[in-house]
C-alpha cells in the first residue's frame, strides 16, 4: 500500500512523507523516495496501466531534489517517470487526482490552483497520459474555491461529479458539489438548487447499481435542509430517503468507504465523536439504511482525526485507516493502522 501525508519517519525509518508498505506492515525498500517531498502529499492514485506507476499530488515543490510542482508520476521504483512532463506544474497545492477510465490513460486534477504549466484552470484540469493540458475539456473560469474530491460517474457516459469548498463553476451556482459532462459543461439533470451550506470533502458511488452517491464534508444542510456532515443522494440529486442519518455526525466527514465486502455498508472517517447520538470516535460503519453496524466495535476509537480510510481489498472487510491520531482504542498507534471487520486492531 502507499502511504501519503506529512511525516517524516515510519517505525524509526526515515521516509519523507511517502512511502509504500508491504503487507504486513513493512516498508517496502524497493520504492525508493531518497529526500523524498519536501511538503505535504495529499493524493496518491495508481496508475493501472500495468506499469506500477502512481501519481503524486500535494502542496510540495521538489521530490528528492527534482522540481516537482504539487503533482508528479513516479515510477514503481519511486524515480521520477521523465516521460510525464509537466512542464511548470501547478501554481498551488492538488488536493484530488482520479483517472478518467474512458481507455484514453487521461486523468482529472484538482485543488486550489489557478494555473497548470502557463494554461488558466481554477481547481480542476483534465490531463494526457503524457502530461499535456486536455484543451477539449475546457473548465475556464472554473470554481471560486478548492476542488476536494473528483469521482467519475462511471457509467460510459465521460460524466465526473466534482465537489469541494467553491459555490459557483463558470458563473452557475454550484454549492459544494456539481456533475460535469465529458464537455466539462453542468449536467442539468443534477439538480442540487441552494446544495451544501459547507465544504464537501467526499464525495462516494454507493456501488449497487443505482447511480446513488454518499457525500461526506463540513456541511450541515442540503438545499435547505437540514443533514449533518453525510448524505445519500439519487442520480438526479435528491435526498435518498432510504438512507436515515437522524442528527448525523457532531463533526466534519473526511472520509467514506465501502467494505468490499460483499455487503452494502459503508465505513466512515472524520473528526466527530457522535452519530445519530451514538457515540463514534473518528471512526464508524454504517448499514445501507443509514443505521450503525454493531458488528464494528470501535470502544473508545480514535484519540484525534481520521483522514482516509481504504478498504484491503481482499474480500476480507478489513480496512486501512490514516489520520492525525495517536492511539485507537486506548492502545498507542502512530497515525496508520488496519483494522478487521470487527474493528480489532491488527498488528
Amino acid at each position: 500500500m502507499y502511504v501519503g501525508g506529512d511525516f517524516t519517519e515510519y517505525n524509526g525509518t526515515a521516509v519523507t512523507r511517502v512511502a509504500r508498505l508491504n503487507s504486513n506492515g513493512t516498508v517496502d525498500t524497493a520504492f525508493a523516495t531518497g529526500t523524498g517531498f519536501n511538503k505535504t502529499v495529499y493524493s496518491i492514485v495508481p496508475v493501472g496501466d500495468g506499469t506500477g506507476d502512481v501519481y503524486v499530488g500535494g502542496a510540495f515543490t521538489s521530490y528528492n531534489g527534482r522540481p516537482a510542482n504539487d503533482f508528479v508520476r513516479l515510477h514503481a521504483d519511486g524515480t521520477i517517470d521523465t516521460n510525464f512532463v509537466t512542464g511548470a506544474g501547478f501554481n498551488n497545492l492538488v488536493r484530488s487526482i482520479a483517472l478518467a477510465g474512458d481507455g484514453t490513460g487521461d486523468l482529472y486534477v484538482g485543488g486550489a490552483f489557478t494555473n497548470y504549466n502557463g494554461i488558466p484552470a481554477n481547481d480542476l484540469i483534465r490531463l494526457h497520459a503524457g502530461g499535456l493540458a486536455d484543451l477539449t475539456f475546457p473548465t475556464d473560469p472554473g470554481f471560486t474555491n478548492t476542488v476536494l474530491s473528483i469521482v467519475p460517474v462511471g457509467d460510459g457516459s465521460g460524466q465526473l461529479y466534482v465537489a469541494g469548498a467553491f459555490s459557483t463553476y463558470k458563473g452557475t451556482s454550484a454549492p459544494g458539489i456539481v456533475r460535469l459532462n465529458a464537455s466539462a459543461t453542468v449536467d442539468q439533470a443534477f439538480v442540487t438548487g441552494t446544495g451544501f451550506n459547507d465544504a464537501v470533502y467526499k464525495v462516494m458511488p454507493a456501488g449497487d447499481g443505482t447511480g446513488k452517491l454518499y457525500v461526506g464534508g463540513a456541511f450541515t444542510s442540503y438545499k435547505g435542509t437540514t443533514t449533518k456532515n453525510l448524505v445519500r443522494l439519487t442520480a438526479n440529486g435528491t435526498f435518498d430517503p432510504s438512507f436515515v442519518t437522524g442528527t448525523g455526525f457532531d463533526n466534519t466527514v473526511f472520509s467514506i468507504a465501502l467494505p468490499g465486502d460483499g455487503s452494502e455498508d459503508l465505513y466512515v472517517g472524520g473528526s466527530f465523536t457522535r452519530y445519530n447520538g451514538t457515540p463514534a470516535n473518528d471512526a464508524v460503519r454504517l448499514n445501507a439504511n443509514g443505521t450503525v453496524d454493531p458488528a464494528f466495535i470501535t470502544g473508545a476509537g480514535f484519540n484525534n482525526t481520521v483522514l482516509s480510510i481504504v478498504p484491503v481489498g481482499d474480500g476480507s472487510g478489513d480496512i486501512y485507516v490514516g489520520g492525525e491520531f495517536t492511539q485507537y482504542q486506548g492502545i498507542p498507534i502512530g497515525r496508520f493502522v488496519r483494522l478487521t471487520s470487527a474493528g480489532s486492531l491488527i498488528r
